[in-house]
């Protein structure tokens, strides 16, 4: 029986996170919508195995699933047979047969998220569906800075969001910086494995620190503690977009 690596590019804005729900819970999410839909076109109950559990109103362009089937379809074949199932805000960019083990969630090395943040004194119905619109100009090199020193293995209780359960809060945090370009501020997150809303809570950390109501030393002393109520709350979902998984 193939197994199919995906990667896939979607709109989260009308989804409630990657992950399917209970069935009697009527919420539309990625994975319910991609097994429903191969299940349908493929006539077999597919699972699919998803990279990383992106959050209700968080994007992807490079989100990864594996999932098997008896079919006897080529993989190049697959993408323009899958999208033509798949709603407009869900697509198949590309697909390839990979080996009997191989499992995208556990086999990933990384993940990684950009948060882009645009300056602009004014609401934008288009562009705010995809960035979080900010008036006036965020200090990114003190950003920056402020980010420096929470990459590395650290015990990141203090940002995972609440009601979520896992074993440890420990992660290795790869990389974290912040750049400018024009009146666009962009955060770029890599990291083994994110908890949950961490990104955003990073994000929302350092726009603090930008609009000078925290400082690194607040972010380093959260780190330390993990106590979460030394950091806000997390930055709006919409700015948020998984754009890589690394193997």
């Amino acid at each position: 029986m193939p197994n199919l690596k995906l990667t896939l590019e979607y709109d989260g804005t009308e989804f409630h996170g990657f992950q399917r729900q209970p069935a009697r819970g009527g919420l539309r999410t990625v994975q319910g919508e991609l097994e429903r839909c191969f299940s349908r076109l493929l006539r077999e109950t597919i699972k699919v195995i998803g990279a990383g559990r992106t959050d209700a109103g968080v994007h992807a362009t490079g989100q990864v699933v594996s999932f098997r089937t008896s079919r006897p379809i080529p993989a190049a074949r697959l993408p323009k047979v899958l999208n033509g199932a798949l709603p407009a805000d869900v697509q198949v960019q590309n697909c390839e047969e990979v080996e009997d083990g191989f499992h995208a969630r556990r086999d990933a090395r990384s993940r990684t998220y950009r948060y882009t943040v645009i300056e602009r004194e004014r609401p934008s119905p288009l562009l705010g569906r995809y960035a979080l619109i900010v008036p006036g100009r965020l200090d990114a090199a003190e950003m920056g800075r402020a980010a420096r020193p929470l990459a590395g293995r650290h015990d990141f209780r203090a940002f995972q969001g609440g009601g979520s359960e896992t074993k440890s809060t420990e992660r290795r945090l790869m990389r974290l910086d912040c750049a400018r370009k024009g009146r666009t501020v962009t955060i770029t997150a890599e990291a083994d494995s994110f908890l949950y809303q961490m990104v955003r809570i990073m994000v929302g950390a350092l726009l603090a620190v930008a609009r000078g109501e925290l400082g690194q030393e607040d972010l380093l002393a959260a780190l330390a503690d993990g106590d979460r109520r030394r950091l806000p709350g997390p930055a709006p979902a919409c700015g948020l977009c998984l754009v890589q998984v690394s193997y």
